[in-house]
């Protein structure tokens, strides 16, 4: 049992990226551009200041560079990031998101989503034990929707972060939520599920 969970370690490796069904994923991505059923974007990338202009925010759609971001920590909690924080909360109800990392809407700043509650410079601070990994079947708004990947997921994440107010603050994610954090928190750094 252990030579299989090597392996599967070995194939979800952020080094050996794509490496496992990319002719798949390619094929999928090129013939959803081909049908007009997915249209990539190129957002700029924005400052919490240049995001609190906006009225509203777009959501990136692969294989937009700026997915590739990993987002600067947040360093004032001013006036912009909580108007910036409105407004990701405002895409994500748009698109139907239950969470986000502000880089999906191009804004260089670590902030995540889930459900209405936002991580403000998010660490995770403590995650379950390897024997407690999950194995999910996972989808991303950034990724046509014909993509599914199956990732491995901690079943417990312990995450620190600040409220957009600048309120620290600690909380236990399990399960689904657990899954859903490490899927928009994994954004904030600019890696996709398609990494895995």
């Amino acid at each position: 049992m252990r030579r299989w969970a090597a392996s599967v370690v070995l194939l979800a490796s952020p080094t050996r990226p794509l490496d496992f069904g990319r002719r798949d994923f390619l094929a999928t991505i090129s013939a959803a551009t081909q049908t007009q059923r997915w249209t990539p974007t190129a957002l700029s990338r924005l400052s919490l200041d240049q995001a609190a202009t906006f009225d509203r925010l777009d959501f990136a759609r692969y294989p937009d560079p700026i997915l590739r971001l990993e987002a600067k920590p947040v360093r004032r909690h001013d006036a912009a990031l909580v108007k910036t924080v409105a407004l990701l909360r405002a895409a994500a109800r748009r698109h139907g998101a239950q969470g986000l990392a502000a880089t999906q809407c191009g804004v260089d700043a670590r902030i995540v989503l889930l459900g209405d509650e936002a991580f403000v410079n998010p660490r995770i601070v403590e995650r379950s034990p390897e024997a407690r990994l999950r194995c999910w079947t996972e989808r991303c708004l950034a990724l046509p929707p014909d993509v599914r990947v199956e990732t491995l997921r901690d079943e417990a994440v312990t995450v620190a972060a600040t409220t957009a107010a600048g309120v620290p603050f600690t909380t236990t994610l399990t399960g689904a939520a657990a899954r859903q954090f490490s899927h928009e928190y994994d954004h904030a750094r600019g890696v996709l599920i398609i990494d895995h």
